[in-house]
Formats: C-alpha cells, sequence, structure tokens
C-alpha cells in the first residue's frame, strides 16, 4: 500500500513540495493530496496588481498550472477546501469544503504551506464594504468587482511595498485619485 503526504496550502510553497515528492517517488510508492481553500492554486501573487491595472489577463494568466494539470502529475489537488484541524495522533486532517461538507483524510506525512497571513491593523471600518487585501486572486476579483461598480473615484493603498507601489500605479490607471500610506517608518 502506498504512504500518503498531504499538503496543505496549493500555492508556490505548497505545490512545488507536492511536485518535489512526485519527483522523488512515483504514484504507485506516494499518493499525494494537497488542499487549497480558495478556489486557485499556483498562482502569481505579484500579478494580481497588473491584471487591476489592465496590464495582464485574469485569473488564468497568472496561474502557473491548473488543478487538471496537477492531477495529471498524481497530484489530487482539492480546491475549495480548508483544513480545519489537524489531529497529529491520529494522522489525519479535518477538511471543510466551500458547500459545508467535513471530511477526514489521513497522513502519513504532512507538510504544511498555508503562507503567512497579513497583518490588518485594528482601525474602524477595516472589514468595510470596499476595503481589500491584495495576498490572493480571489482578492484580485473582489477588487475588479468594487472597480466594475463604477463608483469609486478614490483610493487609498495602505503598504508602501512592491504590491502597494504597483496597486496604486494600478488603480491611478482607473482614473482614480489615490493616496498611498504606509505603515513603516523612514529607513535607518
Amino acid at each position: 500500500m502506498a504512504e500518503r503526504l498531504v499538503v496543505i496550502g496549493g500555492d508556490a510553497a505548497g505545490m512545488s513540495a507536492a511536485s518535489q515528492a512526485r519527483r522523488r517517488r512515483g504514484s504507485d510508492d506516494l499518493e499525494i493530496i494537497a488542499f487549497e481553500r480558495g478556489r486557485y492554486a499556483s498562482y502569481s501573487a505579484c500579478g494580481i496588481p497588473y491584471w487591476i491595472g489592465g496590464e495582464a489577463g485574469g485569473p488564468d494568466a497568472l496561474t502557473a498550472r491548473t488543478a487538471g494539470e496537477h492531477r495529471a502529475r498524481g497530484i489530487d489537488l482539492r480546491l475549495g477546501t480548508e483544513v480545519v484541524e489537524i489531529d497529529l495522533g491520529r494522522r489525519r486532517v479535518r477538511t471543510r469544503e466551500t458547500g459545508g461538507a467535513e471530511a477526514w483524510t489521513g497522513f502519513d506525512q504532512l507538510v504544511i504551506a498555508t503562507g503567512a497571513v497579513p497583518v490588518r491593523p485594528p482601525v474602524p471600518g477595516i472589514d468595510a464594504d470596499g476595503v481589500h487585501g491584495v495576498q490572493t486572486l480571489d482578492d484580485g476579483e473582489a477588487v475588479t468587482r468594487t472597480l466594475g461598480r463604477g463608483r469609486v473615484r478614490h483610493a487609498v493603498v495602505v503598504g508602501g511595498g512592491y504590491i502597494g507601489v504597483e496597486m496604486a500605479e494600478a488603480l491611478m490607471r482607473h482614473g482614480l485619485a489615490v493616496t498611498a500610506a504606509t505603515t513603516r517608518g523612514p529607513p535607518r
């Protein structure tokens, strides 16, 4: 019987780990199941501002490999499935699909590659309609939906890293007045 590798997180790190494991061990020796809570995997988050600014296509243009391509390589990638519990004693994970169905999946080996969660400052209105993060393709779709409503005239971009600067430029291409702010102090 084949061992089972479970990977939590279907973006760059998780799918790289799954792909490397597949190169080292065949399907008869190792079953690989990867869970990704979002609707996309193996995508370029850095390309989101270019998509929003109209310089790159949508999610398909930013996706390196589809779930079907991963499955064809022997990696069972399950999108829209979040791992909500890890039971190390019983060597299993509990998952919840987008529709709410839950199931347990056993593992022999486990890789946790969920990435980081950005810090969102605890300020009033942080969860208001029209306030978006820009970490996932789902976030990019939310921004484009907001822009598509045609009521946005001004944007505030919080964060002065590459993505923040590129988002400010993308929003200016949409004709918005943009104010950029950073939470970091001046360089030392």
